[in-house]
């Protein structure tokens, strides 16, 4: 997933190159580089933090403290370029805070969306569809000021003869409703412009060394509402690969740019551990927690699959399927009244976490890769869920013996992070799928970027590997630094 700017560039201009040659990849180094190679009108959608230009103790050699006038010049050319490189109609999202003054006036600051604004209003400009804040917890504490809580996401559009129509599905973003009101919306409620999301905690899955990780719930929101499977997504200062990994776990196409080695490292280990899709991802779940038994470990592939199929048969999602269908009826096509009994039986079921019920399972499963899950209504968690959970019962239970052991392939290629692919083995290498940072990148476990493990073969029982470290990758990008946020 690592390619040297050098290489993208030069993947892109051969005589059979193109944008297929590069995608989903992390380009390490300087965005404008990157950019400025790229076709015009080729990205359906862009999420990204610029770096804010305060001082941040990023890694690598790339000074986040340039003069004021030197770093608006930076963003200026940045977002000439995305704007050039945006299909018509297709959305770009800037997320931002604040970067310093020069003007020797204490407390003073300068909001990087006010100052930025302008740039994407020169011609050709871009239109401005919407202003979204994202508040969190905590903060950093003042003295004389409010705590601040809070940052600035600008949904710009690429407009067609001065009109724009963005895509916005907004029913794969809708929320639980306060109230149990029977004129709201069945599937929930619009998310609108404010949204709570709390900033990634010490130790969690969504960690890595970077100091400003975004949370994956925020790009969640903006990639499955703005854009659609087999879409391009790129996110030209990509820091620790949030908007990648997301739009990786949705099915889209994408391409992050990180101007820190380390960080490129980091993130394409932490991409590493997500499936392209969600059938994908509740697969690997299934794998890890039913196969394997929540331990790291190998089996032989022949094993994997043995235990898969009987899982699939005994799955009921035929009862599934009857119990939700049956509570639908009750408020389709005229069953208004019964909306609020439906929402609290299914919001009760799924809070339950009920592990007798295969679909409870499902989304408690899912809700490691996709977060979003935990602000939506019982009954989309329920019919999502099940809808995952038939394709992946269909999948496995209709396989014939050499095409199960395709797709159990198919899955450990995807998610090298997890696991690894021995002769007739696989290893599944880590389960918490944390990044666990260490103090230095040469140090960090890429275990697909190494030469493969031995694995015992033979043995039906899970014989317990560990990986070992990887070599370091040498480049050099310049100019800024990695993202604000990432």
């Amino acid at each position: 997933m690592l390619l040297p700017v050098e290489e993208f560039v030069s993947r892109l201009v051969e005589p059979h190159g193109g944008l297929w040659a590069v995608e989903d990849r992390i380009v390490v180094g300087d965005c404008l580089t990157a950019l400025r190679h790229m076709p015009d009108s080729s990205v359906d959608l862009i999420h990204t933090s610029p770096p804010y230009n305060i001082d941040k103790a990023y890694k690598g050699d790339h000074g986040d403290k340039q003069g004021l006038e030197r770093y608006l010049d930076f963003l200026r050319q940045v977002i000439r370029e995305m704007k050039r490189v945006l299909k018509p109609n297709a959305s770009l999202f800037w997320q931002t805070g604040y970067t310093q003054t020069e003007n020797a006036v204490a407390g003073d600051i300068l909001p990087i969306d006010m100052l930025s604004y302008p740039f994407f209003k020169e011609e050709p400009p871009l239109i401005l569809w919407d202003r979204i804040i994202w508040r969190y917890f905590g903060g950093m504490a003042f003295k004389r000021k409010y705590t601040n809580r809070h940052e600035t996401i600008l949904w710009f559009v690429k407009p067609v003869d001065g009109a724009a129509t963005p895509a916005f599905d907004v029913d794969t973003i809708r929320e639980r409703s306060r109230e149990l009101d029977k004129r709201n919306n069945f599937w929930g409620r619009n998310p609108g412009n404010v949204w709570e999301v709390d900033r990634v905690a010490y130790g969690t899955t969504e960690q890595s060394s970077h100091i400003a990780v975004y949370p994956e719930e925020v790009a969640e929101k903006i990639i499955r509402a703005s854009s659609k499977p087999g879409d391009l997504v790129v996110d030209p200062f990509s820091g620790s690969g949030t908007t990648c990994k997301v739009a990786r776990s949705l099915g889209r196409r994408w391409i992050g740019i990180e101007i820190s080695p380390e960080y490129a490292k980091e993130s394409v280990m932490r991409i590493g551990f997500q499936q392209p899709g969600e059938v994908q991802s509740l697969a690997s779940a299934i794998l890890r927690e039913k196969v394997f038994g929540g331990r790291p470990g190998s089996l032989p592939l022949e094993e994997i699959s043995r235990r898969l199929t009987p899982w699939a048969r005994a799955t009921p999602v035929d009862r599934c399927r009857h119990l939700f269908q049956d509570a639908l009826s009750t408020v389709f096509p005229n069953g208004r009244e019964a909306k609020p009994r439906v929402w609290q039986r299914f919001d009760q079921l799924i809070d339950s976490g009920n592990t007798h019920d295969p679909v409870v399972e499902a989304d408690t499963l899912l809700l490691a890769s996709y977060r979003n899950r935990r602000n939506q209504n019982g009954v989309y968690r329920y019919r999502t869920g099940l809808e995952t959970l038939e394709a992946l019962v269909m999948r496995v239970a209709q396989s014939g013996a050499d095409t199960l052991k395709g797709f159990i392939e198919e899955l450990v290629a995807a998610e090298p992070s997890s696991y690894r692919l021995q002769g007739t083995n696989v290893a599944l290498l880590r389960v918490d799928r944390r990044l666990k940072p260490p103090a230095h990148a040469s140090q960090l476990e890429v275990p697909w970027l190494q030469a493969p493990m031995e694995i015992a073969a033979g043995s039906a029982d899970i014989a317990h590997d560990t990986p070992s470290a990887p070599s370091d990758e040498a480049y050099q990008p310049s100019l800024f630094t990695s993202g604000g946020q990432g």
